[in-house]
């Protein structure tokens, strides 16, 4: 550790978004899926399995 790393300001509290999101990646054709479950591929219109 350097001298300037400890002069960093961590935030605290929550953390952004997840780390993964994986679940709302389309199986079909890989496109990001705004939604819950049973939203239809903005992309191509697969609709994902509900036991994500």
């Amino acid at each position: 550790m350097t001298d300037a790393d400890a002069n960093v300001t961590r935030p605290q509290g929550p953390a952004g978004d997840p780390v993964c999101w994986l679940d709302r990646v389309c199986d079909a054709c890989g496109a990001f899926v705004e939604g819950v479950d049973a939203t239809p591929c903005w992309n191509c219109g697969a609709v994902a399995d509900s036991g994500r």
